[in-house]
């Protein structure tokens, strides 16, 4: 499933958002329309490709079970647009995540690695301790495809309780929509 994402989003010019962390964990296979095969192995003995060079981000277990908010860096990306952040103001604050509590970028936390795409717009960056924190990235491809990754599990239980996190996936959902 990995190589059809990826042939979609570099050849077709599709539009992926990755809103979780540690999301290619496992390698699937469809053996028939009944059954499915799951692989937890050793990440690194799955597949041929790092995870990054699709997602822009990887797992990383620095940051494992922590929790805070994000940290702008680039408040002129239009993923900012509206939203009143600034370069250095904190967002994602809160988080339904019971389990790690302390903001959006929480629990499982994806990070650029030397395999991320050299096109990549690293929007903001969890304040977790340590700088372990989730990085907040988004890239285009030649083809017109283009990725945005939020890089942490705590994202999606975010967007209904923090206004910021709420805006931003908004405004990556009607651009990529659009």
């Amino acid at each position: 499933m990995y190589f059809q994402v990826k042939e979609w989003v570099y050849e077709r010019g599709g539009k992926l958002m990755y809103l979780g962390g540690c999301g290619l964990l496992a390698e699937v296979e469809f053996i028939d329309e009944q059954t499915l095969l799951c692989r937890q192995e050793e990440r690194h003995d799955l597949r041929q490709e790092p995870e990054a060079l699709l997602l822009g981000v990887a797992y990383s277990h620095s940051g494992y079970q922590s929790g805070a908010p994000y940290r702008v860096l680039d408040d002129l990306h239009w993923v900012f647009a509206n939203t009143g952040l600034k370069n250095g103001d904190l967002f994602g604050h809160n988080s339904l995540h019971e389990r790690c509590p302390g903001g959006a970028s929480g629990h499982e936390l994806d990070k650029i690695s030397p395999h991320s795409p050299p096109n990549l717009h690293h929007l903001a960056k969890g304040d977790n301790p340590d700088d372990s924190g989730a990085d907040l990235v988004i890239f285009e491809t030649p083809n017109g495809g283009a990725v945005f990754s939020a890089g942490s599990l705590c994202w999606t239980l975010s967007i209904i309780v923090d206004e910021g996190v709420s805006r931003v996936t908004a405004n990556v959902l009607r651009r990529f929509l659009g």
